[in-house]
Order: C-alpha cells, then structure tokens, then sequence
C-alpha cells in the first residue's frame, strides 16, 4: 500500500499526503500566502472519488478584454491620427495584459480530483489529477479508499456513532484550516438533521 503521495503544480502550490497510522491522513497544502496541515480520520471519508473542475473565469474575461482592445488598436484606421508610438505602445501593453491573463487562465483552470466526507459531503482532501505520476496517483487514491473502507467495516459504528465522528472530524480540519466556517456549520447542521431522523 502507497504511504504518501507528493503533489506540486507551477504556481498552484503543494500537496502532500501520508499515512500518520491505519487510521490517520496528514495532509499538507502550501502556495506562496497560504500554509494549513490537518489530520483526517479516515473513517469519515466516503471512499468514493468525486471529479471538481475549477474554471478561472476571470483571467479568461480579461484575455479577451486585452486581445479585442489590441485588435481595436492595431487596426481601426480612426485611430490612425494618433502618434505610431503611443499607438503601439498601448498594442504592446494590452498584449502584455492579455498573454498574462491567458498564463493566469491556464494555470487556475484545473481538474481536481476530491474526496468528501461520508454523510456531510463537505470536500475533505483535494488533489491534482494524475500528480505526480498516473500510477502514482491511481496507487494512492486506491490506498486511501481501501483504508477508508476497511476502518468503517472494522469498527462497525451505528449511524449515530458515524455522524459524531465525521463531526469530530470536520471540527478538527475546520479549525486548522482545511475548510471554511461556512463548509463546517452546513456540514454540521446535515449532521445533526440527518441524526434526528
């Protein structure tokens, strides 16, 4: 069984990703202003692999604002009475903009790959699709869930006992910073909904 699992993307930061013990994953996730390590136990995440795709919309809508406005610059003859060099200068600076955008668009665009947790479905650990190494991945997501499963059938909690640990769990990554105060009282009210029924 795989351990650990090192991810790096250019300019989109560090994952990493072991086995502190059968029961524990220690997650690593580090980009230039933000650093959050937390635990999970592995009980609690629902060993189904989900696909999260996150389209950097905002780059894309600025390379098109940029592109359209060199375009309009270069070649609109009405503008043909200002000076050549402060008509391409401002072509120059716009391309500058939209190839920035573009590289900002391709690096932000990108396929995830997220586990959540079992009943409250909050994402719980986030990877780079097929990072390092397909194999690689594939090995270590495997690992994960054949981990996951076989603590859930090993312990053989009620439903009630599920949704406590899962809420214990989600509390602990929501105070070291895995996810959001949102994520965690929505996930807490499922839980505590769903254990009223």
């Amino acid at each position: 069984m795989k351990r650990e699992l090192k991810q790096k993307k250019l300019f989109a930061g560090e994952r990493q990703f072991c086995f502190k013990d059968k029961s524990t994953l220690n997650v690593i996730s580090k980009t230039l202003n933000n650093h959050k390590e937390y635990l999970i136990d592995i009980v609690a995440i629902d060993p189904k692999l989900r696909s999260h795709f996150i389209f950097a919309k905002k780059p894309l809508i600025s390379f098109i604002i940029f592109i359209n406005l060199s375009l309009i610059f270069y070649l609109t003859p009405a503008l043909n009475f200002l000076p050549a060099t402060y008509k391409n200068w401002v072509v120059a600076v716009a391309i500058i903009l939209a190839l920035t955008s573009l590289i900002i668009f391709m690096v932000f665009t990108r396929h995830d790959r997220v586990f959540v947790s079992r009943h409250s479905k909050v994402p719980l650990i986030r990877f780079y699709n097929n990072l390092p190494s397909k194999q690689e991945f594939k090995q270590f997501i495997q690992a994960i869930q054949t981990a996951s499963q076989q603590r859930f059938d090993h312990l053989g909690l009620n439903l009630q006992q599920q949704r406590a640990g899962e809420l214990k769990t989600i509390r602990r990554v929501q105070e070291q910073g895995g996810i959001t105060t949102g994520q965690y009282n929505r996930a807490k009210n499922k839980l505590l909904n769903l254990s009223d029924k």
